[in-house]
C-alpha cells in the first residue's frame, strides 16, 4: 500500500459527496487547514488524516447520551406528531447550556456505504470510524481529534456473499462506481480496524455555513430565537446549485438539522433549531425508532433528491426527555445515479452521538 494517499483519504476521494455521514451536500462543513490548501469536510469529520471522510481533570458540564437500554415509558413510548416531537425536544433543550470550560468535547461514531472491488467482483461495504473531538472555545488553543478506524463490513447478505466469493479479502479496492456497474480507478484499502490516530490544528475556523467559515465562538453567538436563527443562517444562502438544493426552504432544513447532530451548539440554540425546523415543510414523524446502537427515541425525517443520487431520506432519532439527538441516518428512498446499485431502504450513512460536554481538561496527546 505504497505510493498512494492514506487509506481514509482514498475513501474520501473515491466516494460520492452525498453519501457523507452527515447527510446531503448542503449541510455546513468543517474546514481543516493543513499543509495543503484548506479542505472542506462534513460536520464532525474535522481531521482528514486517518479519518473516514468523503469522506474532531475538571469537567464543568458533562451531559452524556444514555447507553442502549429500555425506552422510557413516557414520551418515547408514545408516538408524537412531527410538531409535537420538535417542540417537546425544544422545551427540554432550553436549559442545556454550555459551562465555562476551555473545550467543547464530542464523541461520535460515523458509518458510510462504500463501493469496493476485489478481483472482478464489485460490492458495497460499510466503513465505520469513531471520533473524539476537542474544540477550543476561545481559539487560543489547538483543536484536536482522535479518530479510530473501526473496520469495514459487507452492507447486505448479498454483499457478504460477494466478499466471501472473492476470498474474504482483507484489502479491497475503493473507487468511483461507473454507470456500467464496474469500479473506476481507485486505491487498495484495508478493511481491518486500526489504532487511534490524533491530529491537531491551530485554525479556529472549524465549520462553515454555506461559504462562510465560522469558529466555535461564532457558534456560541448563534441566536436562541428561531426567527433570528433563520435570518442568520440565510445570510449564507447563495442560491444553491449542483448537489446543493436550489430551494431555499430545503437548504434551510438541511442546515438547521445539522445543528442537532453534527455541529456542537448549546441547548438554547438547539432549541431554536428544533422550533425553526417545526415551521418548515416536508418534515414528518417516524414514531418510535432506534439509532444504530439500538437506543430508542422519537424519529423525524425529510426527503431530498436530484438526478445525481436519486431520492434520499434524512432521519433523526431524538431523546425528547433531554432534547438531544441520539443519531441520524441517510437512507435510499428511490435509487438513481450514484445510488443506482442500492436497494430502497439501504443506509447510505449514519452518525451516532455518544457525548457532548465542556471541560478544562487538556486534550489527550
Amino acid at each position: 500500500m505504497k505510493n498512494h494517499p492514506d487509506v481514509m483519504t482514498a475513501l474520501a476521494e473515491a466516494r460520492p459527496a452525498q453519501l457523507d455521514p452527515s447527510g446531503t451536500p448542503p449541510l455546513p462543513v468543517p474546514v481543516w487547514e493543513g499543509t495543503a490548501p484548506a479542505r472542506r469536510f462534513r460536520p464532525a469529520l474535522l481531521i482528514p488524516a486517518g479519518a473516514l471522510a468523503a469522506v474532531v481533570a475538571a469537567v464543568v458540564v458533562a451531559v452524556s447520551v444514555p447507553e442502549p437500554g429500555p425506552a422510557p415509558d413516557t414520551e418515547v413510548a408514545r408516538p408524537l406528531t412531527a410538531s409535537q416531537l420538535l417542540l417537546t425536544a425544544a422545551e427540554h433543550s432550553t436549559t442545556d447550556a454550555f459551562g465555562s470550560g476551555k473545550y467543547v468535547v464530542t464523541r461520535s461514531e460515523e458509518g458510510s456505504t462504500i463501493t469496493v472491488g476485489a478481483g472482478t467482483a464489485t460490492y458495497e461495504m460499510t466503513a465505520k470510524t469513531s471520533y473524539e473531538t476537542w474544540l477550543s472555545r476561545s481559539g487560543n488553543e489547538s483543536n484536536r481529534v482522535i479518530s479510530t478506524k473501526l473496520g469495514m463490513t459487507p452492507l447486505t447478505p448479498a454483499d457478504d456473499a460477494a466478499w466471501r466469493a472473492a476470498g474474504s479479502p482483507h484489502e479491497v479496492l475503493v473507487g468511483k462506481p461507473l454507470p456500467d456497474g464496474k469500479l473506476g480507478p481507485g486505491y487498495p484499502v484495508s478493511i481491518d480496524a486500526g489504532a487511534p490516530e490524533a491530529n491537531s490544528s491551530d485554525n479556529p475556523e472549524v465549520y462553515a455555513f454555506g461559504n462562510t467559515n465560522v469558529t466555535v465562538r461564532d457558534l456560541e453567538k448563534l441566536p436562541a430565537d428561531p426567527e433570528a436563527l433563520r435570518a442568520r443562517l440565510l445570510k449564507s444562502w447563495d442560491g444553491g446549485g449542483g448537489d446543493v438544493p436550489t430551494d431555499r426552504q430545503q437548504w434551510l432544513l438541511s442546515v438547521a438539522s445539522s445543528l442537532l447532530t453534527d455541529i456542537p451548539v448549546s441547548g438554547p440554540v438547539r432549541a431554536a433549531a428544533f422550533r425553526l425546523i417545526a415551521t418548515l415543510p416536508g418534515v414528518r414523524s417516524l414514531g418510535v425508532v432506534a439509532d444504530q446502537h439500538g437506543r430508542r427515541g422519537q424519529g423525524f425525517a425529510f426527503t431530498t433528491g436530484n438526478a445525481t443520487y436519486g431520492s434520499i431520506e434524512q432521519r433523526f432519532v431524538i431523546d425528547t426527555a433531554t432534547g438531544r439527538a441520539l443519531g441520524r441516518e441517510t437512507r435510499v428512498v428511490q435509487a438513481a445515479g450514484t445510488t443506482a446499485r442500492l436497494d430502497p431502504g439501504s443506509v447510505l450513512a449514519y452518525s451516532v452521538v455518544l457525548d457532548q460536554r465542556t471541560t478544562d481538561e487538556a486534550p489527550p496527546k
